[in-house]
């Protein structure tokens, strides 16, 4: 019986080309083998993390059109409302570094599901009661579980496609893919805003579950997709040799404050570069806590038009991410203009949104100045993730939501002090659109500052294992 592989003596030269080509081959075949594996998984990587991107702003997006109107309906007045949704981003921010440690000692998967647990019971309390104080909490708690999945997402896809390592040969690799995750976030986006409208009819709650549901789903999505590439330095810990969990911690904790502290302090870039990020979001919450309250008396109270409103400029961005796109490929300074112009068009749109008498053209607007926050997130989230080291990406992340956390928290309970009824934009907007230009403007200087090439640091060691190894 003859098979494909020979062993006999009287194959040993069937080789035509010097000795030890037939092992060169060898080599370049499994060489071969394993760039299409990794390709294969990044591949893998890139649908599994637009897929969990889609699903997590779907589940949150639900809530868009209803969730102030629900709280208003509860008997919340507008000094309330603005001190709840103020209460979550400060619940975010104080709880963004635990959980980004979290998320570098125990893995972006495990994190990242927890984080649509946590939100899943938030969401699904209020379906269950009407009550003022189950709707904080559940509110609250879905505020906590967000900080969960806030960066380790990101640092997943980023460490697992080895964007960061392409990134530094290809200037528009970060770019590309974080264009792509905004695309993917603006489809759930679009269909949970529509969907929570339409299901807002029936009642106003009705969202809430069904939002818990997609979060429930998508929790055991994450664990199924969010796999890791294997690598051959790790081994298996000894039975019974597992590390306690509390020294664990104490030992992560300590490593990684102290790489996030190093390299905060060696890059004054990035500290300006995420105190600019979080006045965008500031200056980008004061009207989005308003808007449902200013144009649904506009809409006649029609929530399936305020959804529409809240989605086309979702839609118009797929495109004109597409167009920017193609405009990184032709320019090199690309990420420059593109945040430039989003900023100066965003903060003209949201003046005249607020100036302006006539409904259909105040709605035009809004919906100019929401697109343009969005085509100014890929450049930035870019920029940071250009300098940060791997080994400490999901933590140093945390740092920038826990400013934008701050930021915006704060400076939603300045205006909620201000501003006596949800409905006025007389002071708030125009105020939040000269903050949103400047800021758009600091963005894009600090975003194609140079930086220094991100370290590769190991993840492994005293700490444990971790899912998501340094490239």
């Amino acid at each position: 019986m003859t098979s494909g592989t020979s062993r006999g003596p009287e194959h040993e030269n069937a080789s035509t080309g010097p000795p030890g080509s037939a092992d060169e081959d060898l080599t370049s075949h499994a060489g071969l083998a394993s760039d299409v594996g990794l390709v294969g998984h990044v591949a893998r990587v890139r649908r599994g993390y637009l897929l969990v991107s889609g699903l997590d702003y779907f589940a949150d997006m639900l809530l868009t059109v209803t969730s102030v109107l629900l709280l208003q309906s509860l008997g919340m007045g507008s000094g309330a409302v603005f001190a709840l949704i103020a209460a979550v981003w400060i619940v975010e921010g104080v709880s963004e570094i635990p959980t980004g440690i979290l998320a570098d000692l125990l893995g972006r998967r495990v994190s990242v599901a927890i984080s649509f647990v946590l939100r899943a019971v938030g969401y699904s309390a209020l379906f269950f009661s009407g009550s003022v104080y189950v709707a904080a909490a559940g509110v609250l708690l879905s505020a906590l579980g967000g900080t969960f999945a806030s960066g380790a997402l990101e640092a997943w896809a980023v460490d697992e496609t080895g964007a960061d390592e392409t990134g530094a040969k290809d200037p528009s690799g970060l770019d590309r893919l974080f264009a792509q995750g905004k695309i993917a976030e603006n489809a759930g986006l679009v269909l949970g805003t529509l969907t929570g409208a339409a299901l807002g009819t029936l009642d106003l709650a009705l969202p809430q579950i069904v939002a818990g549901l997609t979060c429930a789903l998508a929790a055991v999505l994450s664990l199924r997709l969010m796999t890791g590439r294997p690598d051959p330095d790790r081994r298996p810990a000894a039975p019974g040799r597992r590390e306690a969990f509390a020294p664990r911690l104490r030992e992560s904790f300590g490593e990684v404050m102290t790489g996030t502290r190093l390299t905060l302090r060696g890059d004054k870039v990035l500290i300006a570069l995420i105190v600019a990020a979080a006045l965008l979001w500031l200056f980008r919450g004061i009207p989005g806590v308003q808007w449902t309250v200013v144009y649904e008396g506009l809409v006649g109270g029609n929530l399936l038009v305020l959804g529409a409103m809240r989605s086309v400029g979702s839609l118009l961005e797929i495109p004109l991410l597409g167009w920017t796109l193609s405009l990184q490929k032709r320019r090199a300074s690309a990420r420059r203009t593109v945040i430039v112009t989003a900023s100066t068009a965003g903060a003209l749109a949201l003046v005249c949104a607020a100036a302006v008498k006539e409904p259909a053209l105040s709605i035009v607007c809004y919906v100019c100045f929401s697109t343009a926050f969005g085509l100014c997130m890929p450049g930035v989230r870019a920029a940071m993730n250009e300098r940060i080291d791997s080994g400490h990406r999901a933590t140093v992340l945390s740092v920038a939501s826990l400013f934008n956390s701050l930021f915006t928290g704060g400076g939603l309970i300045l205006t909620g002090l201000a501003v006596g009824d949800l409905g006025s934009t007389a002071l708030a907007w125009p105020l939040a659109a000269a903050g949103f230009g400047i800021a758009g403007l600091w963005v894009a200087a600090l975003a194609v500052r140079p930086g220094t090439a991100p370290t590769t640091t190991s993840t492994t060691g005293s700490t444990g294992p971790q899912e998501v190894r340094a490239p």
